[in-house]
């Protein structure tokens, strides 16, 4: 896992960080007049960075001085009170998110301009059904882009969905052919297909980088539309433009996607969005994550109650499958590590992989048993140190006391006492 040092994610890092600095630096003073309009102008040129319109931006700085003069409700300070009001405040500007009812027979159409995403999207969705029990068949009915019936069968046949040319039964998911620009002819063309499949859903694809300019496109399908879904979320600082002008034209975001693998899509959920914007975390969201690949690994949390370096391994195992080690971090309220900490953070996990590879059986299932000769035999097999055996043995050995003072239902409490009691009590980092 190498961190990517693209220009365009540097960016976005500056940006979040820049709101989550304003935001540190209001909640370490007072809540003065002065101190609400500092924060209030680093909104505004973090917003407009993201390509949010300035009209937007503008009638959220006066919802934000109206609300801040508000009598804070029982329990909370005048300094939490402001805070929570630009929380809301951020929530409403990217919209409500879209609740997507999931049918076993469920069919769906996605429409777009060349280069949006498409049909990347459209193997993204295939694998989000297919982790909720339902298979569907990707169908491609691109006719004018060379290739794009092979992209979508090719993405198809690594999760295992048919890939055909027709429009087929359902449950489906339709890739319809995109245009340089949306004209009469695209329109003509994607209400034919919903004449003929009747789908449940039509969501219109646009990357994150056409800012402000989505909210034109959705306007433009009007009523054919079922919601909005933005690729490239990771890829571009206009993001939060994009999420705000489908806001404004009254088009949800169902899905956003989040980097290149066909994991990384979810729904969009903007209370959750927002929370890691700010360095809030994501523990809701953190939980769902880990719930899908409990399946997938075999890991039965069950397994905690008798931990050994196989339980231990499956944990990590998982922790791999959930994505970018970042991502997970950064669900966690962990945004602000540097670039060195999280290489460091990487390089320890894939170590004590390669570690735990190199034990027996017999050691996997009792670590006690690990004398001096059989550490120096790990360390030489998995290309580490004996302070690196030593290290993990440590480490193995604290979670384990943990464990035993967090059994019967105390940890899943303490998780969500510590990550989802609400606003107040928030840890500003």
């Amino acid at each position: 896992m190498i961190l990517n040092s693209n220009p365009i994610r540097e960016v976005i890092g500056s940006l979040a960080a820049r709101l989550r600095s304003a935001i540190r630096s209001f909640a370490s003073r007072g809540a003065s007049k002065k101190e609400l309009e500092n924060l209030i102008r680093e909104l505004q040129r973090v917003l407009i960075a993201s390509d949010v319109d300035v009209k937007l931006v503008s009638e959220l700085s006066k919802r934000i001085r109206e609300k801040a003069k508000e009598k804070p409700l029982p329990g909370l300070t005048v300094k939490e009170h402001v805070l929570r009001v630009v929380y809301d405040e951020l929530v409403r500007l990217v919209g409500e998110g879209s609740e997507i009812p999931v049918k076993r027979d469920v069919k769906m159409v996605l429409v777009g301009l060349f280069g949006s995403g498409k049909t990347t999207t459209a193997a993204k969705l295939g694998y989000w059904l297919k982790k909720r029990g339902i298979t569907p068949t990707l169908a491609s009915l691109d006719r004018d882009r060379p290739a794009a019936y092979e992209q979508l069968k090719q993405l198809g046949d690594r999760m295992g969905l048919e890939t055909v040319r027709e429009i087929p039964s359902p449950p489906c998911i339709v890739d319809t052919a995109g245009r340089d620009a949306l004209d009469q002819k695209m329109l003509k063309e994607v209400r034919e297909v919903v004449r003929k499949l009747k789908p449940h859903h039509v969501f219109l694809v646009v990357p994150a980088e056409m800012g402000h300019e989505a909210g034109k496109q959705a306007a433009a399908f009007g009523e054919l539309l079922t919601a909005v879904i933005v690729t490239r979320m990771d890829g571009s600082a206009k993001g939060g433009g994009a999420l705000s002008a489908c806001a404004s034209a009254g088009v949800p975001v169902a899905f956003i996607g989040t980097g290149e693998r066909l994991d990384d899509f979810e729904l969009f959920n903007p209370k959750r969005y927002v929370s890691r914007l700010l360095g809030w975390g994501d523990i809701e969201g953190l939980l769902e994550k880990a719930k899908e690949v409990q399946s997938e690994v075999k890991f039965d949390p069950k397994d905690l109650s008798t931990l050994n370096m196989l339980t231990f391994y499956k944990q990590m195992e998982a922790l791999t499958k959930m994505g970018p080690f970042e991502k997970v971090l950064q669900m966690v309220g962990l945004t602000d590590l540097d670039k060195k900490t999280m290489e460091g953070l990487k390089a320890k996990l894939k170590k004590y992989k390669a570690i735990i590879d190199s034990m027996t059986r017999e050691e996997r299932l009792n670590p006690d048993i690990l004398s001096r000769s059989r550490v120096e035999r790990i360390a030489a097999g998995s290309g580490t140190s004996t302070s690196d055996v030593r290290g993990l043995l440590k480490e193995f050995n604290t979670m384990k006391k943990m464990l035993k003072g967090l059994r019967g239902g105390k940890l899943g409490k303490y998780a969500l006492k510590k990550g989802l009691k609400g606003f107040k009590g928030m840890k500003f980092r």
